[in-house]
């Protein structure tokens, strides 16, 4: 039984030099990858034997659409990454895909000898929120019918060889299909994609604990002496990443009015210009994001038939502070990415150096 583990990033600074040697310490006997995207440029030197170096042109030459509904192509479509691995390396049994902002404590050696031994096609964390109050449910809802519809976090996530060619087919299928009028996100395409074929499907949360492994807040990288056993968790960052991050990805604009919000409790360890020249901009783009989200959800909810349970539109449940509705890091100064809600359920890029 071979198995690869991929780690996968955007940038290469000291802190992703550090996450990529935690993932390695990790990775058991398979063959550790760093994966690398220089879309934006050459990263430079990588110092670990096996490197993967990818642009978007690559992968749409592979017959990979150029869709994406936020973002931009590898930051709404991770899961294109993954296949153009397996072309390049198609030798092993099992892949394993590591985002930069994941600490894996759990050994990723166990969770391939399980795969094997319930014949299973993929790991990855379903989605803690109820479907029908899920941010992105009602979007996807353009592509894929409610009750087939699933969603995970996929910042993790292994995968069989037959898994891997399937989703690779599926999204070559769906290229070509005019009809298709929402382009899926990686964190609904695949583990939806997965349920349809009939494939096996674990859950992380029998590996280890997870309840640091979720899309918002972020684990400062201080912090993780105190995560102890089998833990997995996500987003870890940097000091300078995660004060980016609470500005940027807290969901709710009154969290900035309130002195006593998530927000404000999580800065007050730093000192205060580590912040406040960012702090006005945050806001604004916060309250910008949010009656846009608004409108959208208003748009959308004309065009279907409601689901019980769903929330309206106007309701705070859409955009709750802390609420899986997929925030991701959006690094300042990169035109095309999101912040706050408008993300996608899943791991950001780093920032680029400078």
């Amino acid at each position: 039984m071979r198995y690869a583990v991929v780690f996968k990033t955007y940038a290469w600074d000291a802190f992703v030099h550090r996450q990529a040697s935690r993932c390695e310490a990790a990775a058991g006997p398979g063959d550790f990858f760093v994966s690398i995207d220089e879309t934006g440029g050459p990263v430079g030197p990588v110092p670990f034997d096996r490197v993967v170096r990818t642009r978007n042109a690559e992968i749409i030459a592979l017959g990979f659409a150029d869709r994406f509904e936020k973002g931009s192509l590898l930051w709404w479509n991770p899961d294109y990454v993954h296949y153009q691995f397996q072309e390049r390396h198609p030798e092993y049994d099992y892949y394993v895909f590591v985002e930069y902002d994941v600490v894996v404590r759990m050994g990723i050696e166990r969770l391939v000898g399980e795969m094997a031994a319930r014949q299973a096609d993929l790991i990855d964390l379903p989605a803690r929120t109820p479907k029908q109050d899920w941010f992105w449910t009602i979007y996807h809802r353009q592509t894929y019918g409610f009750e087939e519809l699933q969603g995970s976090l996929i910042c993790l996530t292994a995968f069989s060889r037959r898994a891997l060619q399937m989703l690779a087919g599926r999204r070559r299928a769906m290229a070509g299909d005019g009809a298709v009028r929402f382009w899926p996100m990686a964190e609904v395409f695949i583990p939806t994609e997965i349920a349809r074929a009939g494939y096996r499907s674990l859950s992380l949360a029998e590996f280890g604990p997870v309840d640091q492994y979720q899309w918002f807040p972020p684990v400062l990288e201080d912090d993780l002496a105190g995560a102890g056993g089998d833990a997995v968790l996500h987003p870890v960052l940097d000091r300078d990443r995660y004060v980016a991050a609470m500005l940027r990805s807290t969901a709710r604009f009154r969290s900035f009015l309130y002195p006593r919000s998530r927000m404000w409790r999580s800065l007050a360890r730093f000192p205060r210009q580590d912040y406040l020249p960012m702090l006005y901009g945050a806001a604004y783009r916060r309250l910008r994001t949010s009656l846009k989200e608004k409108l959208q959800r208003r748009r959308l909810q004309r065009m279907f038939a409601p689901v019980a349970g769903e929330p309206s539109a106007a309701s705070d449940a859409a955009s709750a502070e802390g609420r899986d509705h997929g925030v991701r890091e959006a690094p300042p100064g990169r035109r095309g990415w999101p912040s706050g809600g408008e993300a996608a359920a899943g791991c950001a890029p780093p920032r680029r150096p400078g």
